[in-house]
């Protein structure tokens, strides 16, 4: 009985002596949650999102539809490629989805000496006045009470 571990010892050497390498195994093809290469709609992947960055028609300084867009605003926010600062906390991109024109970032945020993951929405509404911001839990249904936020000059 003690030949078989000993004869699968010497292949398991035999093997790792022959100079092959072993057969990697199959990389995982990332997919999209709705099993395909775009979101749920049906529209292709935007590239942004593809390559883990928040697109860039969300990108600039954003505050309340009355705010006046001034850095101490509570309700400012600035939206870069991977990042997202509120006021009291910073949010860096940790994955990113979409549902329709909707973004979904998971934000890896920071703020008030705690750390937390944040599953988050980002909506463009377009108004007659100007593009609105809506930034909501993307977990959450879309709610009218979510803030709008206006995009402030560069």
């Amino acid at each position: 009985m003690r030949r078989l571990p000993l004869i699968a010892m010497t292949l398991l050497l035999a093997a790792c002596e022959s100079g092959t390498d072993p057969v990697p195994a199959e990389t995982p093809v990332p997919v999209e949650p709705d099993g395909g290469t775009g979101d749920s709609a049906g529209q292709p992947l935007d590239p942004a999102i593809a390559a883990g960055e928040i697109p860039t028609r969300f990108h600039g300084v954003w505050d309340a539809v009355t705010g006046t867009c001034d850095p101490a605003s509570d309700m400012r926010v600035n939206i870069t490629a991977r990042r997202i600062e509120y006021y009291e906390s910073v949010g860096d991109v940790s994955g990113m989805g979409s549902e329709g024109d909707d973004a979904i970032a998971d934000l890896v945020m920071e703020g008030e000496g705690e750390t937390w993951v944040q599953p988050t929405r980002l909506s463009l509404e377009t108004l007659p006045e100007g593009e609105r911001l809506r930034i909501s839990d993307a977990l959450k249904p879309e709610s009218p009470d979510d803030p709008l936020r206006k995009r402030c000059p560069a």
